[in-house]
């Protein structure tokens, strides 16, 4: 994956393992091809199996109690081509990340119906491209961070009336379940995960530290739903203190199985200063959309789709102004290999300086 900004860099993934979870939405063909769980007490390929390393110490008898354990390492080589902002070098980089997550599904354990927890934990490392080599505003790699290890998330959530409403509680990603794009969740760049016009101006419950958290979701049909949320106004010191103020962010989304629409506004309640100094302010906020359109299908599990993201917010207390995102994602481009996908996007960011960087 390459990008024109400051400087030219390359980026590539090299290893996941275990289960991946992205946020619910109404589209199925980003979802991974559903199957029968194999038998492990037959000879089963590495290929064939549904997790690289097949019920070890029994880990579809702990699912099936209602307990999913879950692994992912991530590793990415990144190559700066020209000389970054913030070094006169090209270098070359590597940063990991590793994931592991835990749920307790209480109702099928026995002891509260439609109610899970959930912990995750994280440990980052690496060179840190964007901060000490590139100088992008975007941040080329959506597992930049600094190294840490700690509990990322750990949240109960209540299901009432069938699954329709909800209530959660407890350290949670705002991204999770906000501002999301399933066809853009391919892309490595943080853009395509939440806007910058949200993430680099206010402090966001997001990667690589989410804060305390409440939301509550109502989801009536498989349709369309409306969610709000409050969350600690810097997620950074994990505490509720009135200078931090909330932010709070509401979104509701419609579609089916061949689109969704989703638009959202956020408020963060806590006293900012404007882009270079200017005037102090009360409070921020902004708007953001989502699209996501399914354009074409072929064969049983094979797509092109396109998605779209806007946002905006005041330009005299920001410095990134607005933003815009847009891509197409083909899932199972050749007959035979459904899981397969390919995509090309571009992220653009414009600063109320009136410079731009895509």
């Amino acid at each position: 994956m390459m990008k024109i900004g400051h400087g030219m860099y390359v980026l590539a993934s090299m290893l996941a393992m275990g289960n991946s979870a992205v946020a619910g939405g109404f589209l199925s063909e980003g979802d991974a091809p559903s199957q029968q769980r194999p038998s492990y007490t037959q000879e089963v390929g590495l290929l064939d199996q549904s997790r690289m390393f097949g019920d070890w110490q029994g880990r579809n008898a702990l699912e099936d109690r209602g307990i999913t354990f879950d692994a992912v390492y991530t590793g990415e080589f990144v190559r700066n081509f020209s000389t970054g902002v913030n070094s006169p070098k090209k270098d070359t980089v590597y940063q990991d990340l590793t994931d592991i997550a835990v749920t307790f599904d209480l109702e099928r354990m026995g002891a509260i119906p439609g109610g899970t927890f959930f912990v995750r934990g994280i440990r980052m490392h690496g060179g840190n491209p964007s901060a000490n080599i590139i100088g992008d505003l975007q941040v080329v790699s959506n597992i930049e961070a600094p190294d840490t290890t700690l509990i990322y998330e750990a949240w109960y959530e209540q299901q009432l009336m069938d699954g329709g409403l909800s209530f959660l509680v407890g350290l949670y990603d705002l991204n999770a379940d906000f501002y999301v794009s399933e066809h853009a969740g391919l892309f490595l760049n943080s853009s395509f995960g939440i806007g910058p016009e949200v993430s680099a101006n206010v402090p966001t419950s997001i990667y690589s530290r989410a804060g305390l958290a409440a939301k509550v979701k109502f989801a009536p049909s498989d349709r369309w739903y409306i969610q709000g949320a409050a969350f600690d106004g810097d997620p950074a010191t994990r505490k509720l203190a009135a200078a931090e103020g909330k932010m709070y962010i509401a979104e509701m989304g419609t579609g089916n199985e061949m689109a969704s629409y989703k638009a959202g506004y956020w408020f963060h309640s806590a006293n900012l200063i404007g882009p270079n100094n200017n005037a102090p302010y009360t409070s921020d906020y902004g708007i953001y959309t989502v699209i996501d359109q399914t354009i074409g299908r072929w064969g049983d599990d094979s797509a092109a789709s396109i998605f779209v993201q806007f946002g905006q917010v005041p330009a005299a207390r920001n410095n990134v102004q607005d933003y815009w995102g847009l891509g197409l994602h083909v899932h199972g481009t050749v007959e035979g290999r459904e899981s397969d996908e390919f995509g090309v996007a571009i992220a653009n960011a414009r600063m109320s300086a009136g410079n731009t960087e895509s």
